[in-house]
Parts: structure tokens; C-alpha cells; sequence
């Protein structure tokens, strides 16, 4: 069987040989079928970041490979991984160029997708797709299009970073607890819009969050990480049955 994402026995060590050492990845697999939105939970150092860093290439792993859609990537640098995957971090001033205005920032991402020139991607099409797509979330985007990125809102500037993401779905998206910094209203707003896209284009997903509600209600299934090792899979049959406290209840279980 062809999987869209396919970890297998990845390890990863810092400061390997001195008091601090630490093994992040510990022979961990996973494996995610196409369109699958896979939820992930963990506490602070259960090697949740890591995980992400390793399937993007941030670093490469000690040992085991990764696979994307059938192809080995396991030693493909990071801006080669990035025309087909595509990222969101917790800091909304992340992904983005804040000089520059949104329709350059769009630009930008299409010329890296399209492996094309910046001014190539600025033509009068480009910009109608543009406004097209903002006007989708009902953020009055489509009408800031010569706005810088840095003097929009958080909230904005999450869901222009989503865009440029996805202008040209990517295979996988991660999504590296990209609403954690909004405010309850906006982070919902920006949830929603997550999950139209997601769900629009089919694209398989990895999402890192801290809220344990969202993650079961969230995608088609839930991952717990412990100790850089996958504790829990929850398939969406299995979630429906788990409130948070039953979730947290096997959670502990599972750990000793």
C-alpha cells in the first residue's frame, strides 16, 4: 500500500555523549494515507517540534528514513522539501516577508511553488486569483492586498501564511500549533478557514496543538507523543468515544 507520509524507525539525538543529551526521536514510525488530518498531541518535550523539523528537513535524522508519497526525502535539503510541503508555526511573523505587501508575499510563494520569477508572478491573473482566494475568508483581505504584511493583525497574517501555504496545495501541510497565539475568537475564525482549506484541496495534514478538545473534534485522527515515541493512535471511531478527561486517563495509563 502507497502512503502519502511514511516515518519509519526515525531517531534523533542532541547533545549526544554530554549531560545534556537528548533523545527527541525515539524509533518512532508513523504512517499517514493520502488526505488523511491527523491531530497531534504531546507535552513540552515529547518531540512533537521535532517531528515537524525532521519531515521538513530542518535536520536530518540520526537514523531511519522518511517518505513522501512513495519518494525517499530522507536526506533532501529543507528548501527542496518545501515546494511540496507546507508549513505554519506558532509565530504568525513567520512565513511571511512583513515589508513586503500581501500581493507580493502570494507572489513570492507561487514563484517558489511554480519555480518561476517573482515579476513572472506578479501579473494582472495572478492578482484577480489573489483576491479571489482572500475574498474566500470573509477578512476583508482581498481589499489590503497592497498592504505590508507586518502592519496586519495577527489573525491576518495566519491566514495569509495559510495561503501562501496552500496557493499551490503542497502534498503535506504541518501545521506547528498556528493558532496558539491568537485570541479565542480569532483563533476560531482561523480554524475554520484551516479546515476549508484542508478539506477544498484534500491535503494530507499534520497539526500540533496543546488543546486536547480540539484535537479530538479536529482532522480524521489523534497521535499522543511521549518521550519522542507515539503513545497513543486514535482513529476517528476511537475519538468518539473519548471526552478529555477519558483521553487524559489513557494518557497516564499508557505511560506506565
Amino acid at each position: 500500500m502507497a502512503y502519502m507520509l511514511e516515518i519509519r524507525s526515525a531517531c534523533k539525538c542532541f547533545g549526544k555523549g554530554t549531560v545534556n543529551e537528548h533523545t527527541a526521536l525515539n524509533n518512532l514510525n508513523l504512517t499517514l494515507e493520502p488526505g488523511e488530518f491527523v491531530t497531534v498531541l504531546g507535552s513540552n518535550g515529547s518531540g512533537k517540534s521535532t517531528l515537524f523539523n525532521a519531515i521538513s528537513g530542518t535536520f536530518l535524522l540520526d537514523s531511519g528514513r522518511i517518505l513522501l508519497d512513495g519518494e525517499d526525502i530522507t536526506f533532501l535539503p529543507e528548501h527542496k522539501r518545501a515546494r511540496n510541503i507546507g508549513r505554519l508555526f506558532q509565530d504568525p511573523m513567520k512565513g511571511t516577508a512583513p515589508s513586503l505587501t500581501i500581493e507580493e508575499n502570494l507572489a513570492l510563494a507561487c514563484s517558489k511553488k511554480k519555480k518561476s520569477s517573482f515579476s513572472q508572478a506578479l501579473g494582472r491573473k495572478d492578482r484577480e486569483y489573489f483576491r479571489q482566494e482572500l475574498e474566500r475568508f470573509g477578512m476583508d483581505l482581498e481589499n489590503r492586498m497592497k498592504t505590508r504584511v507586518g502592519l496586519l493583525s495577527g489573525g491576518q497574517r495566519q491566514v495569509v501564511t495559510l495561503l501562501m501555504s496552500t496557493l499551490v496545495p503542497p502534498r503535506l501541510l504541518l501545521l506547528d500549533e498556528h493558532t496558539a497565539a491568537l485570541d479565542p475568537a480569532t483563533a476560531g475564525k482561523v480554524m475554520d478557514i484551516t479546515c476549508g482549506i484542508v478539506d477544498r484541496y484534500r491535503i494530507t495534514t499534520l497539526m500540533i496543538t496543546h488543546n486536547m478538545q480540539q484535537a479530538l473534534e479536529t482532522g480524521t485522527r489523534t497521535i499522543m507523543l511521549d518521550s519522542g515515541r507515539i503513545l497513543l493512535d486514535m482513529d476517528q471511531t476511537r475519538r468518539r468515544e473519548l471526552t478529555v478527561d477519558k483521553l487524559r486517563e489513557l494518557y497516564v495509563s499508557a505511560q506506565v
